[in-house]
């Protein structure tokens, strides 16, 4: 036979023989309120915003890994690149001396033996593919990290001196031209 102990619940434990006071009953715990939707809405663009900080910095990080890359590539290119003038040279030097007629030259995991003219012409239109794409990682990491501190200010400090690097850019020797032309 089960015991019923409901029925002491209401009954008060402190003793009349206590100069203390009986502790204060805690008050009924009530379930929680669901929240508001407006609260609700305030944590998800939090969310969000602190999603895409996240996904931009990472783009961020590897597009930078990639421009490390990319300019190891291009010194590497521009070593192979002043070996071959120094060869045209020397062998304009000694008349006698004819220059190497072909070179080897790695692509990938393969190694070729190439003309000396194609080597060049290669390795000159690979410095121009580099160029090409270290220009667009440079513009797209400026882009991401003026986007990024917009999100998160706290990344400058609190100032705005991002956007006003967000559109300048170099000017080409034509366009310096032009500008010492209106001076």
């Amino acid at each position: 036979m089960a015991t019923n102990y409901a029925k002491w619940a209401a009954f008060d434990d402190s003793s009349e023989d206590d100069d203390l006071p009986a502790p204060p009953k805690a008050a009924p715990v009530a379930p929680s309120a669901p929240t508001p939707p407006a609260a609700a809405a305030d944590a998800a663009t939090i969310i969000e915003r602190l999603t895409r900080a996240e996904r931009l910095g990472e783009e961020v990080l590897a597009e930078r890994r990639q421009m490390v890359e990319l300019d190891r590539q291009r010194n590497q290119n521009r070593e192979a690149l002043a070996a071959l003038r120094r060869m045209d040279r020397d062998a304009a030097a000694s008349a006698g001396v004819p220059a190497p007629t072909k070179h080897w030259m790695c692509m990938g995991d393969v190694f070729l033996r190439r003309p000396h003219a194609t080597t060049r012409q290669l390795l000159e239109e690979e410095q121009a593919r580099i160029e090409t794409e270290l220009e667009g990682l440079r513009t797209s990491v400026t882009r991401k990290t003026s986007a990024l501190c917009e999100l998160d200010p706290s990344i400058m400090g609190g100032s705005n001196i991002h956007r006003s690097f967000r559109d300048l850019h170099g000017m080409s020797a034509a366009e310096l031209e032009r500008q010492r032309a209106f001076e």
